[in-house]
């Protein structure tokens, strides 16, 4: 039965260390998020920032009572249950040995395993030779009788080609891998350092939604890029990683107002924080760089929507217009002479094609300077960020804003997607606090938080 557990410690690897070392190897990592903890009278003050690491462990008194069903089994002759349970219970005992000798390779592991392999091929020879050569049994059955027999006999002899068969095939393929792996690593096996150390940075990939494609693709590009000597040494694997990513993240900086009248549109689904998003931006230029900013909405579906952005105009002093058609929305974009124009639109699901399109009719009329921005929630579902960003590429956006950072603790699942569709990150929003809590893209910023050791 599988329990759950929370372990607290001040990185993410300390927090790793400590659940591998409290519950073993089979503790299986989940999530992890920043916490506070040891504020005075159970308050905020004074408290410390923490990892708290959220794990499922498996019940020790299950997983033993398992592993000693499995010893239980008892194979005795004429057994049916096949050349897999046959195989697995001659083999247990060489693999446990191995389990139980940290200092062996996984190479040797595989080269135990072609041992018990032969072992079990001349055993299968010997007792199908003994059946040839055993004396004929005196012939007091029937004519019938005796041709079941043969047909038994027969049949029991293909299986036993069929099974050699399969066991030569499975010790070939094992001996090609031991020879690649020879030609591929110093000294003829793989350090289990240098297990350890790939593993570390793979599962660092997985954590932050990377496909396994991706991952592969990207651990193999890190292990070419170092010296064997250096698969073992984690600091030299860690940077190799990180200047892979970076390479791979593309970042707009920030909105770039020229002499000329600049639209800035914000699309997006239902919830992802448009509104709150266009307000932080739009209070960044107007208050804090000085120009003149104007706010439309298109979104007359979400009354509150609007009211709210009503209500930061009003704070900002910033001129508003809600808009009802294409034809209105045209005319005050070419009545105002503002320094940049701040266009929010109605959340609408991927999956209605209809209303994104509906949107893109207001973007169509747009003949100034004009940038299209994608906004997308960070606990947003790889699978689902998949089908937003294919939903909105007919809007042909320009740069991602990846919003609600504080509620999660990785970002990868956004910035592999946007690495696919070559769509460079612009902003980070991280709060509900306007104008605060908003951020430029930086690359070294999104790796460090991708690798664990940062956040906005």
């Amino acid at each position: 039965m599988m329990r759950y557990v929370k372990i607290h410690a001040r990185t993410y690897n300390e927090a790793m260390m400590k659940l591998k070392t409290e519950h073993g190897d089979d503790a299986i990592p989940i999530s992890h998020k920043y916490v506070k903890e040891g504020g005075i009278l159970n308050s905020r003050l004074f408290a410390r920032e923490v990892v708290e690491l959220t794990a499922g462990v498996q019940d020790r008194k299950t997983t033993q009572k398992l592993k000693q069903e499995k010893r239980n089994i008892d194979f005795t002759v004429g057994d049916s249950r096949g050349l897999d349970t046959l195989l697995a219970a001659k083999s247990r005992p060489v693999m446990e040995k191995a389990a139980a000798a940290p200092r062996d390779t996984h190479m040797e592991s595989i080269n135990r395993t072609i041992d018990v392999l032969n072992e079990n091929l001349n055993d299968l020879r010997t007792g199908n030779e003994q059946k040839k050569v055993a004396p004929e049994p005196v012939k007091d059955y029937t004519e019938n009788a005796e041709q079941e027999e043969t047909r038994g006999a027969v049949g029991e002899s293909l299986t036993i080609k069929r099974f050699e068969k399969e066991f030569l095939d499975l010790k070939d393929t094992l001996n090609k891998l031991v020879n690649s792996k020879n030609s591929e690593t110093p000294h003829g096996h793989t350090s289990a350092q240098e297990h350890s150390v790939i593993n570390k940075y793979m599962e660092v990939l997985r954590k932050n939604d990377y496909d396994t494609e991706q991952c592969n693709s990207i651990i193999k590009e890190v292990k070419n890029s170092v010296s064997k000597d250096d698969l073992k040494d984690e600091y030299k694997i860690e940077k190799s990683l990180k200047d892979l990513l970076k390479s791979r993240i593309v970042t707009s900086g920030p909105i770039k107002i020229t002499n000329k009248k600049k639209i800035i549109m914000f699309v997006g689904p239902t919830g992802v924080g448009k509104t709150t998003t266009l307000a932080k931006l739009g209070a960044l230029h107007s208050l804090r760089e000085g120009n003149r900013v104007v706010f439309i909405t298109i979104d007359n579906y979400r009354i509150a929507a609007t009211e709210q952005l009503k209500k930061y105009a009003e704070i900002m002093r910033i001129p508003i217009y809600a808009i009802n058609d294409q034809k209105e929305f045209r005319a005050v974009i070419d009545k105002e002479k503002a320094d940049i124009i701040l266009v929010d639109t109605s959340g609408r699901s991927h999956r209605n094609e209809l209303k994104i399109s509906e949107i893109k009719s207001y973007a169509d009329l747009v003949d100034y300077d004009f940038e299209k921005i994608l906004c997308v929630s960070a606990n947003t579902k790889k699978s689902d960020l998949h089908d937003v960003f294919r939903a909105f590429d007919i809007m042909n956006f320009d740069s991602v804003i990846i919003t609600k950072v504080d509620e999660t603790s990785t970002i990868g699942n956004v910035v592999d997607i946007a690495d696919k569709y070559s769509k460079p990150i612009s902003y980070f929003t991280n709060g509900q606090e306007v104008p605060n809590d908003i951020e430029v893209a930086d690359t070294d910023k999104i790796v460090d938080m991708i690798m664990g050791g940062a956040k906005l």
